[in-house]
């Protein structure tokens, strides 16, 4: 992401063409001592709005005076809670809605089939493309054609207390296993790995293992949450089986509790811990003597995470959409993953992070982009939240054995069935 400087010597007439679709200009010239070029340019007197989600005004604010500094273009940031694409709907055709917003790559669909996504200029494609992550730039791509910019990657890696691990971390969930049977006393809260076993989410590993992936082999079939499949049983079976490691109700492994679990870690009674970047700046703040290995085979197969993005989509309805491009671009360049990592202790979703000062060497987020680059994406579809819903109650009832995997198969099944017939 270069710095744009356009360096035109004109001889004879200087005309603009304005194109349709994103707003691109071209400059075509008779003669020039330079290339020609269509180089995508701000509008004149252009002003956006910003709309990041909870807890990242700082950095907002932050990129945003960074990018009025390189391209003079002022840039209001607000604000937003988990439901800016909703909002979005309403405030988008008023007029008051965000030139440029920041949004979980699952929403995507919902915002693209509600008409809100612009799609990118030719120019903003091709340096997302060379610069993002290909994993992450899926989640903005349909038939061809991007319609957002990837800002942000989240995926798990394995965490271990080194005042418990001595040496190398463990390769193997076999490894982790034998070593719990000697270490495991839950009257004294100690427990060698520990997961929030009744998301879906955070179970993935797991479910992983024996090639089971929702919504299909792309993740983008809405009828299809693979219930139904050989793998999908398989994972049940793992996830019966968990229990013998984490000897615990599933009630005491919920998404609730999960601030208890990484307690237990920081408080060195849990070895392994499987988590997302998030927590590493908690760990650092509390002198945790901790480090952070990629996930472990299981049975000779690589347990995969499930990946997130955070997407920077333009709004269809911007006054300015070549100034909100240039921004939205800005988000993922050297110099706005440096304000990423700074202010919000982001992973960024660019291929390279070897010029990123901070992010370069810090040994615990540069995991996170190697185990990202092997993760499975998180569905594009309108009905993931019924598989989030569905897999609750399914995950929970057959850790603790209520359940056998068959049943479980079945029940996930007919409540997904039923959440679509409620449509």
């Amino acid at each position: 992401m270069k710095k744009r400087i356009i360096s035109l010597v004109l001889v004879g007439v200087l005309t603009l063409s304005i194109l349709g679709g994103c707003g691109k200009k071209e400059i075509p010239l008779e003669e020039s001592t330079t290339e020609s070029t269509d180089e995508l340019i701000a509008e004149e007197g252009a002003q956006l709005k910003f709309r990041v989600g909870g807890g990242k005004l700082e950095y907002g604010e932050s990129v945003a005076k960074a990018f009025e500094e390189e391209y003079g273009v002022p840039v209001e940031v607000e604000e937003a809670g988990m439901d800016i694409v909703n909002k979005m709907t309403l405030d988008g055709p008023s007029g008051n809605g965000a030139d440029v917003f920041m949004a979980s790559h699952d929403a995507y669909l919902t915002a693209k089939d509600a008409g809100l996504l612009l799609k990118l200029n030719d120019q903003i494609e091709e340096s997302v493309r060379d610069d993002v992550n290909e994993i992450a730039v899926e989640t903005v791509e349909t038939d061809g054609d991007l319609y957002g910019v990837p800002v942000t990657i989240e995926c798990y890696a394995m965490l271990y207390n080194k005042d418990l691990v001595q040496g190398e971390p463990a390769e193997t969930m076999e490894q982790i296993i034998e070593e719990a049977k000697l270490f495991n006393n839950p009257a004294e809260n100690k427990f060698w790995y520990l997961s929030v076993v009744t998301e879906a989410y955070n179970m993935f590993p797991f479910l992983s293992v024996d090639g089971f992936k929702p919504f299909g082999e792309d993740g983008k079939n809405n009828d299809d949450p693979g219930f139904k499949t050989p793998e999908f049983l398989k994972a049940l079976e793992r996830v019966r089986n968990l229990n013998e490691l984490i000897p615990v109700k599933a009630d005491d492994l919920k998404i609730e509790t999960i601030t208890q679990l990484e307690q237990n870690f920081i408080d060195g009674k849990t070895a392994y811990y499987f988590i997302g970047p998030w927590l590493i700046k908690t760990l650092k703040e509390q002198n945790t003597n901790f480090g952070v290995s990629t996930l472990p085979t299981m049975d000779g197969k690589q347990m995969k995470t499930m990946a997130g993005v955070q997407n920077a989509y333009v709004s269809s309805y911007s006054e300015y959409p070549n100034a909100a491009q240039l921004f939205a671009e800005y988000l993922v360049s050297e110099e706005g993953a440096e304000i990423l990592y700074e202010k919000a202790y982001n992973v960024t979703a660019r291929k390279n992070i070897e010029n990123i000062n901070g992010l370069k060497d810090d040994d615990a987020l540069k995991v996170y982009t190697e185990a990202f680059d092997d993760a499975v994406p998180m569905p594009q579809v309108k009905r993931i939240s019924y598989y989030w819903t569905t897999m609750q109650s399914v995950l929970s009832a057959v850790f603790d054995g209520k359940i056998t995997p068959e049943e479980g198969a079945k029940k996930a099944q007919d409540d997904f069935e039923a959440l679509v017939a409620s449509e």
